[in-house]
């Protein structure tokens, strides 16, 4: 990927004169910066930062640096391949991970926000692999195979996105003895997208790596991925115990995954602690911890 664009290179990326793009730039719809020489510069973060406000088509994604939009874009429209969901579904199981990373990066080009996109056709297609060793003998090894390759394109998406100096930080993970990359991965990917700075510790982390991570960061929430606890009751052990450690110093706990609703009654007595089953979910409660942090701020 390109990391500076010239207003020549993202017109022509979009299908608009150059003229109109710099004049667009001059307007502040566009954010720039200045070389030496005084020619103006776009970041590639700024640049789809701007396609997906001004809802601008991409009509050359190679100029970007975004190839594989290109190549998602030639295997069909929703129309005749199905929905993003099967489309994906597919990318992943015949292992093509250009043209699942490209059809992601379409999506989000296209409007859809990061939560969207995860709790929409990632979630599904993955979901739908996870079920495959029940049909299918080689299940085990696609599922593995296309775990790598959603890894890879979340990492991806990653990189599309700029987040503020001076942003609020998260820090969390996948809880201590969970061995699944994808959630906590894609958790980061979301929190993100809405203008904080995270520190995903990954998976199988233990209480007390998260809590000095806590300590040193300071940060506005913490979250916690569940996919395969050790057991319900061990998992209710270690999230209480979080959750206070964490109302001490406080701090908000979203915990999401599969297991939640092991903790609900857990939830009724931490007030720093929501559940959450959905990565809107976790949209939602930044949002609410960064009024309630302004809120502070204020008095």
């Amino acid at each position: 990927m390109k990391a500076l664009l010239s207003p020549k290179e993202l017109a022509q990326a979009i299908g608009v004169s150059e003229s109109s793009l710099k004049r667009w730039a001059d307007g502040g719809r566009v954010r720039v910066s200045r070389t030496a020489g005084g020619h103006r510069r776009i970041t590639l973060a700024e640049a789809i930062r701007f396609v997906r406000e001004s809802r601008a088509p991409v009509v050359r994604p190679e100029i970007l640096g975004l190839a594989e939009v290109s190549l998602a874009m030639r295997e069909g429209d929703a129309a005749t391949a199905g929905s993003l969901a099967d489309q994906l579904f597919r990318y992943l199981s015949e292992g093509r991970a250009r043209e699942a990373r490209g059809l992601l990066t379409a999506a989000y080009l296209d409007g859809e926000s990061m939560a969207a996109i995860c709790d929409g056709p990632l979630r599904t297609a993955m979901t739908r692999l996870g079920e495959l060793f029940r049909h299918d003998e080689r299940g085990v090894f696609i599922e593995h195979r296309a775990t790598d390759i959603a890894i890879q394109a979340v990492q991806h998406l990653r990189t599309l996105i700029e987040v503020p100096a001076g942003a609020p930080v998260a820090v969390g993970g996948g809880i201590a003895n969970d061995p699944y990359v994808l959630p906590p991965l894609v958790g980061a990917l979301v929190l993100e997208a809405e203008g904080v700075q995270t520190v995903n510790l990954g998976p199988n982390t233990p209480n007390d790596a998260l809590l000095r991570a806590v300590e040193q960061h300071r940060p506005l929430l913490a979250w916690l991925s569940i996919t395969a606890p050790a057991s319900m009751s061990w998992l209710v052990d270690q999230v209480g115990q979080m959750a206070g450690l964490l109302a001490a110093r406080r701090v908000r706990l979203m915990v999401g995954g599969q297991q939640v609703d092991a903790l609900l009654d857990l939830q009724g007595r931490h007030a720093n602690l929501t559940l959450g089953r959905s990565m809107s979910d976790l949209v939602a409660e930044v949002r609410r911890a960064r009024v309630a942090k302004d809120a502070v701020s204020a008095t």
